[in-house]
């Protein structure tokens, strides 16, 4: 996630590794219940400060207060401590975390009476939760969280919708630290428990070569197709960033190797990068993962995670859809083949090598949709899975250390996630303390003036701007209580309102000016960051649609009967194939500019009325026959099919 980690040695490196391995540890005692197993009582908000608590003392541990100047060589080795003022964070959060989570049994039933211990220790634990944030995830988090703590305090003296009662700065540290809706709320207890879990059972896949064997196998069904390196970039990218959590930490880990080989194929620097940039970002929104966020979103919602991942999976993969169509047919349109058999590995060997891993990610689907198993508890099914087949096989069988470098792994991965969590329960906290959230919804609905369509647009663009420049996780937080509300006050379902402004809130990663994924990938292929933006922005043109089409159609969510799902999935399909062959202009042949431009205009008009009706889906998918007919008998096409 950063790059400007502290390299710490002797005492400080193995305290660093034990918190570390610690962190995943306390998940597993904690979603198993194996303390309430034992006759001990554990109140949900001490594990929270005690998991939020190593975060942080892990960030100060790890993560200096001061990024290195470009150019500035590393610490070496040898210079591996913490410096004295980061010791005294560390021993301030241990204090802070440490009697919070000891004695809340104790202040639980005092809660709301202000004294000064619990005063101290509350300004105390905000103000670290501040400065860890601005350490790991820059100043924008920190200036959301601050703002939040400035609105809330401040508010007594606006007016109109934005006014609020007085709010004493004691009480408001106290609520937002030792309070069970704010800082230790629902986002940090997902972080804790559903992530954590996820991420353990990734980097336990990973430790064992998973990683590897999914990358030849795309490699050796794709990499001799037509675009072969950029059809899987859109595979792995989908894959890998479904488990990472961070489109950009994605683009940077899987674009590593993409982009050159896009580049060595024939892609433009712009367009290789934009693929890995909305193929990383796309995983945010795929089931069965969907990152962090999907379990945030069932635990708001009250209803099982498998729910949320059924109902994200058709717009998830029309997404994908689109962005393989374009890339197969801009191949096509540019003559770039695929590699040949021998840069490949043989499909059979990849094969056998990816059979293993497909057992545990089998065991995690059974559990979560056969089961219907709590998401955490699903993940530890596949982690266990994992260790059992990885023990069990030569080829994938590691050493102890390697075991235990996953479980070090997730604990440095998860800190990140935590942090973000702790900040974006801090915002909800001011934001329920104050009431803006159904204040702005109800203003919002207002200026819509109650038309359905303005309202959308409005929490579309909303969304967009909220969510530059900040986490996915945090995003959708800030966006269901601010935004949300309004939607489902406009008679919009509650389940597609909060996929709406999710969808919204991940595109911000694409979405010029400030689009994180596209600026990590640019700077990857050495292209110009809004050359890359807006091209992503054509690939991606689908997840702009979609959330206005399954708003008003629950089909598109897999919901409201068989043959409703039926003529979504067939007509929405042809939908995008007549946008993308439009965009991109190519079909068998390049298309003139008039039938061009009716293609893409069918094809947006197909994509939501072919799930209304048959008649819609069958001409949607007459024009296209029609069409491939038409430059057929006009014109060969220069390349195979693929």
């Amino acid at each position: 996630m950063l790059d400007n980690k502290r390299y710490l040695t002797g005492a400080w490196a193995i305290a660093a590794q034990t918190l570390a391995a610690l962190l995943p540890i306390a998940t597993i005692i904690y979603a198993l219940q194996l303390f309430s197993k034992a006759g001990i009582v554990i109140y949900k908000e001490q594990f929270l400060t005690f998991f939020l608590t190593l975060a942080m003392v892990l960030t100060f541990m790890t993560i200096p207060a001061r990024k290195p100047k470009e150019g500035t060589e590393r610490p070496s080795a040898g210079s591996g401590n913490v410096p004295w003022y980061d010791v005294i964070l560390i021993i301030a959060a241990l204090g802070a975390g440490g009697y919070t989570a000891f004695w809340y049994h104790i202040l639980l039933p005092q809660i709301g009476f202000l004294t000064t211990d619990k005063i101290v220790v509350s300004t105390i634990g905000v103000v670290l939760l501040l400065e860890a944030t601005r350490r790991y995830a820059g100043w924008t988090m920190v200036l959301v969280g601050a703002a939040a703590l400035t609105y809330a305090y401040f508010g007594h003296t606006l007016s109109g919708i934005f006014e609020t009662r007085f709010i004493r700065f004691d009480r408001l540290m106290l609520l937002n630290y030792m309070g069970q809706d704010a800082i230790h709320g629902i986002p940090l207890y997902v972080a804790a428990t559903i992530v954590a879990a996820f991420m353990l059972f990734g980097q336990m896949l990973f430790e064992v070569g998973g990683g590897k064997a999914i990358s030849d196998f795309a490699f050796a069904i794709l990499g001799k197709r037509r675009g072969g390196p950029a059809k899987v970039s859109v595979v792995a990218s989908a894959l890998f960033g479904s488990l990472s959590g961070s489109a950009s930490a994605n683009v940077a880990t899987t674009g590593m190797v993409t982009i050159p080989m896009m580049k060595q194929t024939g892609y433009a620097d712009h367009k290789a990068a934009a693929i890995e940039a909305v193929a990383s970002t796309g995983g945010l929104i795929l089931p069965p993962i969907m990152a962090a966020t999907g379990f945030i979103m069932a635990e708001f919602l009250g209803v099982p995670y498998a729910d949320i991942a059924i109902a994200a999976l058709l717009p998830a993969l029309l997404f994908y859809l689109c962005v393989y169509i374009q890339v197969d047919l801009e191949a096509a349109k540019t003559g770039i083949t695929g590699w040949s058999n021998s840069d490949l590995p043989p499909l059979k060997p990849a094969l056998i090598a990816v059979l293993p891993i497909a057992v545990p990610i089998a065991i995690l689907l059974y559990s979560l949709f056969g089961l219907y198993q709590r998401p955490e508890t699903s993940a530890f099914f596949a982690t266990l899975t994992t260790l059992i087949v990885s023990l069990a096989l030569p080829s994938m069988r590691r050493s102890w250390r390697s075991y235990l470098k996953a479980l070090t792994a997730t604990g440095d991965a998860v800190v990140y996630i935590a942090i973000i969590c702790g900040i974006a329960g801090l915002v909800m906290g001011c934001l329920g303390i104050t009431g803006l959230g159904g204040n702005l919804s109800q203003k919002l609905v207002q200026v819509a003036g109650g038309d359905v369509w303005a309202l959308l647009g409005l929490a579309a663009v909303a969304s967009i701007v909220l969510g530059m420049g900040v986490p996915v996780t945090a995003t959708y937080i800030i966006l269901v209580i601010l935004v949300g509300p309004a939607l489902v006050a406009a008679g919009i379902n509650e389940l597609a309102a909060h996929m709406f402004v999710f969808y919204f809130g991940t595109l911000s990663f694409l979405t010029p000016p400030v689009c994180i994924s596209v600026f990590v990938a640019a700077a990857l292929a050495k292209a110009d960051p809004m050359k890359t933006a807006f091209f992503a922005v054509r690939l991606a043109a689908v997840a702009y649609i979609i959330p206005f089409v399954f708003v008003f159609d629950e089909g598109f969510l897999l919901a409201g009967g068989s043959l409703a799902i039926a003529n979504a999935v067939v007509g929405s399909v042809a939908g995008v194939l007549l946008l993308s062959i439009g965009l991109v202009g190519f079909f068998v042949a390049p298309l003139p500019m008039p039938l061009r431009a009716i293609t893409f205009a069918t094809g947006l008009a197909a994509l939501p009325l072919g799930a209304t009706s048959w008649a819609f889906a069958g001409a949607g998918w007459a024009l296209v026959i029609a069409l491939y007919a038409l430059q057929r008998r006009r014109r060969p096409m220069p390349f195979a099919a693929q």
